[in-house]
């Protein structure tokens, strides 16, 4: 198709759309041409170039004068074309994929990939809690605690995502520490002023 209607001025109008070719349907000297879907027909005569939108081509041939006569809306009146060379043109905007929205509740909720052990011991348990938002957003509780029937002098949640090596623990007792994460409007979690909460380490001092 291209290769015949390809030299044709106003094919740069509309080759930058998806295009394919017509259905074409003849039964002895009547026929149609037309597209499906979302594609619009534009037939290229010799002298002209005819957009019949979502209209099919139906006409018949004149053997004598070897042309078509063609009702191009569908109104009954007739338009002589020489020749009947269709392309099927998607005008439609691209389609895109939905970017997922980002707000203060889209924040995930499978994060114990946050936190890390300074040093694996099949006692040390992390959990994580979703809790009631917080101001309409969503908070977030993570335990660090030792099992095992031990204690620790001090369990301790050390942030290292921002470098502040700042301990973000809110409650301790001898075998657990805990911090509450919420999420910002950005999508990422947060403590106080530290933004962009994903790594806590945490710490377990004298345990026996």
């Amino acid at each position: 198709m291209q290769s015949e209607i390809g030299s044709v001025d106003f094919y740069q109008n509309v080759s930058a759309y998806p295009v394919k070719a017509p259905i074409v349907s003849i039964d002895d000297c009547s026929g149609t041409v037309y597209c499906e879907g979302d594609y619009s027909l534009v037939v290229f005569d010799t002298d002209k170039v005819t957009m019949f939108d979502k209209y099919s081509a139906d006409g018949f041939c004149d053997p004598y004068t070897q042309t078509w006569n063609v009702d191009k809306d569908g109104s009954g009146s007739l338009t002589t074309f020489k020749t009947l060379r269709g392309l099927c043109v998607d005008y439609s905007p691209p389609k895109t994929t939905p970017k997922p929205e980002i707000n203060c509740m889209s924040c995930p909720t499978d994060i114990k990939d946050y936190v890390t052990f300074l040093s694996p011991n099949p006692d040390y348990i992390v959990s994580v809690n979703e809790m009631s938002p917080e101001n309409g957003c969503r908070s977030m509780q993570i335990v660090c605690s030792i099992g095992g029937g031990l204690e620790c002098e001090l369990i301790t949640m050390i942030e290292y995502t921002n470098f502040s090596l700042r301990d973000i623990s809110v409650e301790r007792t001898p075998t657990s520490s805990s911090t509450i994460l919420t999420c910002g409007d950005d999508g990422q979690y947060y403590y106080n002023n530290l933004k962009n909460v994903s790594k806590i380490d945490c710490h377990f001092n004298n345990c026996m």
